[in-house]
């Protein structure tokens, strides 16, 4: 049995030295905190708007609700890191807006590069749900990970990672936090559902299994005792919404992921898997094959289309996929999509004719 070595006196010197560095590092950068986080945030995108509130450590200490030597000891290590000013403007802490090139130098690590690229197109994306908790729950994240956002608007948006302007939705937030208090619980929920196409007089009594963002909007993915199914709620048609005492038990198949036979199509529940086959032409053509509408999805090719066959459940958003691409894309089957197809498209052609 082999026996390690011993250190030298010169190798226990360079490592004694290497933990020095890293005191001293650690003790000069301090990490920021959760409440650093949040100040940094409140002084970035609240305070130009409040010029009357003095966002001192009185304030903070009401506003999160902890003792102030906590605030107090947050504030330091904002201090250490240079994120806000050593001295207070009018009463109220401050983000220091000088700002150090070195940041984006030759010197600046890939983790942080990566972490700014992440960020920017993260700010993207949370555009679309701006109006909910959520957004302010990220953003928290987004300042404690990469505080130095606070620092400069050039950070945050000079990310090469980015996402393209998004559409935007207003999402009712009240709904949004009795459902989330609901989730957590798992308790029952009741509510009026007001869609012009449903009875808005009955009161719903559902189980609430998932929130569910797609492309801007909200929807409850839940158990309706009203139906005797699982069902997709838009938050911005529940009305009266009462999170009940009744508790549930969370089944095992809760996930909306279980229902969409292996499409790849946004939120959407359905019953029925079928066999799709669309024929694409033109930039569709090419644009296709980059892309996966389902998890078994095949191509066959020719000189002049693609046809992609695959299966799933998602009936209507098949024919939204098919009727965004025009005269690109041609429904091969089911029959009933083929014939719904062509109903869409005649309807089309009709008003075309009445201009």
């Amino acid at each position: 049995m082999s026996m390690s070595r011993r250190l030298t006196e010169e190798e226990r010197r360079e490592r004694q030295d290497r933990r020095d560095a890293r005191a001293v590092e650690k003790e000069a950068h301090p990490k920021v905190d959760k409440y650093g986080a949040k100040i940094l945030r409140i002084l970035r995108e609240e305070a130009p708007d409040n010029p009357n509130i003095k966002y001192n450590s009185e304030y903070f200490e009401k506003k999160f609700d902890v003792s102030n030597i906590t605030i107090l000891r947050s504030i330091k290590k904002l201090k250490a890191n240079n994120l806000i000013k050593d001295k207070q403007v009018h009463g109220s802490y401050a983000i220091d807006e000088k700002f150090s090139e070195e940041f984006y130098s030759e010197h600046c690590s890939e983790e942080i590069k990566k972490n700014v690229a992440l960020i920017a197109s993260l700010g993207g994306v949370l555009q679309q749900f701006k109006n909910t908790p959520l957004y302010d729950s990220v953003t928290d994240l987004i300042y404690f990970l990469q505080p130095e956002i606070a620092k400069s608007d050039k950070i945050f948006s000079s990310g090469r990672v980015v996402v393209s302007p998004q559409m935007e939705y207003d999402i009712n937030t009240q709904n949004w936090e009795k459902v989330y208090d609901a989730l957590q619980k798992n308790h029952k929920l009741r509510f009026r559902y007001t869609k012009p196409y449903t009875n808005n007089e009955a009161q719903r009594i559902v189980w609430p299994f998932q929130l569910v963002l797609d492309n801007g909007s909200v929807y409850l993915f839940a158990y309706s005792e009203y139906a005797d199914m699982v069902l997709l709620y838009d938050l911005n048609y529940m009305a009266d919404v009462v999170v009940l005492k009744d508790e549930f038990e969370l089944p095992e198949d809760y996930d909306i992921n279980d229902y969409s036979g292996g499409g790849r199509l946004g939120a959407y529940k359905g019953d029925k898997i079928e066999k799709y086959k669309i024929c694409f032409t033109g930039y569709a053509k090419e644009w296709m094959k980059k892309h996966k509408l389902a998890d078994d999805q095949t191509f066959t090719e020719d000189d002049e289309s693609t046809t992609v066959s695959f299966s799933s459940s998602q009936y209507d958003k098949v024919l939204e996929l098919i009727l965004s691409w025009g005269c690109q894309a041609e429904p091969l089957a089911p029959a009933r999509l083929v014939k719904r197809w062509k109903e869409e498209v005649l309807a089309m052609a009709e008003k075309v004719k009445e201009k």
